[in-house]
C-alpha cells in the first residue's frame, strides 16, 4: 500500500477527500514545507518514505522519477472542485492496489490510470 506525500500543487479538499478513504497522505504544507524545488521534494518524500502525488509532470521525466525510491502518483488533467470525490476514490484504489518501489509512475488522466513500473 502507498503512503503519500502530496505535493504544493494538491489542493488541500483532495487530501481531505482522501483521509476520508483511509489513505495515507501528508500535504507538504501540513509539514510546514513550502517552495521547495522538485529534488528537495523527491529528497523529503525519500526521507518519510512515501509516493509523491503531484499535477508537475516534471515528476514524470526519468531524472526525476529515478530519484524517487516509492514512486509518483501523476494527476494530468485539470479537474474540478466537483470532480474531486470521484478523483480520491480513484487514487484510493491505486493506492490500495501497489506496492511502493524505484520508478513507478502512475499518471491519472480523466477517463483512465496507466501504470507504469518498468521505466
Amino acid at each position: 500500500m502507498l503512503r503519500l506525500l502530496a505535493d504544493e500543487n494538491i489542493p488541500r479538499r483532495l487530501a481531505t477527500f482522501l483521509k476520508q478513504y483511509s489513505v495515507d497522505v501528508v500535504r507538504l504544507q501540513d509539514l510546514g514545507i513550502r517552495g521547495i524545488s522538485d529534488k528537495e521534494l523527491v529528497d523529503t518524500a525519500n526521507e518519510l518514505e512515501r509516493t509523491i502525488l503531484t499535477r508537475d509532470s516534471d515528476f514524470t521525466t526519468p531524472s526525476l522519477l529515478s530519484l524517487a525510491r516509492n514512486g509518483v502518483i501523476y494527476i494530468s488533467y485539470q479537474f474540478s472542485r466537483d470532480e474531486t470525490p470521484r478523483l480520491a476514490k480513484r487514487i484510493a484504489f491505486i493506492v490500495r492496489q501497489l506496492e511502493p518501489k524505484p520508478r513507478l509512475l502512475v499518471v491519472i488522466e480523466h477517463e483512465h490510470i496507466e501504470v507504469y513500473d518498468k521505466y
